[in-house]
């Protein structure tokens, strides 16, 4: 496998950026059909839909300038689209609402949003429209901030998770030189699984770790390692979504279906020693049972539950 190459990623970002200027230019410049420009339409937007109530908030929401807001916002005021009166709360800021007319204005544009919108996707299969919104997905929350506050939820897996799995195990290293051994055991491990989940194999379960925005930042399988014994495979979390107790939630989730299926104890077979997961595993109750050249087993033994 090659080496990771900087230049390559500038240049797909640069070729990116020109591939979505020359789309989204044309793209609005039919869509709004009105003499508004982009940024001014976005203030109207925020608005109207109350996802904004100050000017601090637009600032903050749409990354302006508050010298360039401010005028902007002084502008709308003498068209009339824009109200500003006093904060009760806090008479250092003003309250923003927008007028009768700038919403129908507001609606009218989210009418022509929508039917570009719907031309565009009717051009795609409902798999490329999948593609795309993951796609879309996934370049948010990288070039979001690291710690951008976002809800999280675990799921249940559905076609292309398996897949995206082996992929990112395929790269989530490789920076440290991975190679494609890491990618062959993935493969090894969900095939082994899928073919469990054809046959109807009891006790075995899957869960993705999912952003708001419908991007995918984790995933862990539980499968047996015995009759009395389950094993936690493939547990990762992305790079750019740890620290915030997402591994924590993986493996909680892992135990508790391992506790309801009638398991004595759960294990997990890391080939190094990583410092990541290691903590996350000490944290989470687990016990290093073997730890040598081949790697380390941690363990955690479950609470028996008995009927009456």
């Amino acid at each position: 496998m090659g080496c990771f190459d900087p230049s390559r990623a500038f240049e797909a970002v640069r070729r990116f950026n020109r591939f979505y200027a020359r789309h989204a230019g044309a793209f609005h410049e039919r869509l709004h059909k009105s003499h508004f420009s982009l940024t001014e339409v976005r203030i109207l937007h925020e608005l109207a839909h109350e996802r904004a109530l100050t000017a601090a908030d637009l600032s903050r929401n749409l990354g302006l300038d508050t010298g360039y807001l401010s005028r902007l916002i002084t502008n709308f005021q003498k068209l009339g689209l824009i109200v500003r009166r006093k904060n009760e709360s806090d008479g250092r800021a003003h309250l923003l609402t927008v007028t009768q007319e700038a919403r129908a204005q507001v609606d009218e544009l989210d009418l022509h949003v929508s039917s570009e919108t719907a031309s565009l996707l009717n051009r795609l299969a409902p798999g490329e429209i999948e593609q795309l919104s993951l796609a879309m997905a996934d370049i948010e929350r990288l070039l979001s901030p690291r710690f951008h506050e976002v809800g999280t939820r675990l799921r249940s897996p559905r076609c292309g998770d398996f897949g995206w799995i082996i992929e990112r195990h395929a790269h989530l290293d490789i920076g440290e030189g991975a190679s494609l051994s890491n990618e062959a055991y993935a493969a090894t491990v969900i095939a082994r699984f899928l073919g469990a989940l054809q046959s109807n194999t009891p006790r075995i379960a899957c869960w993705v770790a999912e952003h708001d925005g419908n991007a995918r930042v984790g995933a862990a399988l539980l499968t047996a390692a015995s009759e009395s014994q389950a094993c936690i495979e493939l547990l990762f979390v992305e790079p750019g979504a740890r620290r915030r107790g997402l591994g924590e939630r993986l493996v909680a989730a892992c135990m508790n279906f391992a506790q309801g299926a009638g398991y004595e104890s759960v294990v997990c077979r890391l080939d190094e020693a990583r410092e990541d997961l290691c903590g996350l595993f000490m944290r989470t109750g687990f016990k290093a049972q073997q730890a040598n050249d081949a790697g380390v087993v941690w363990e955690r033994e479950l609470r028996r539950i008995y009927a009456d």
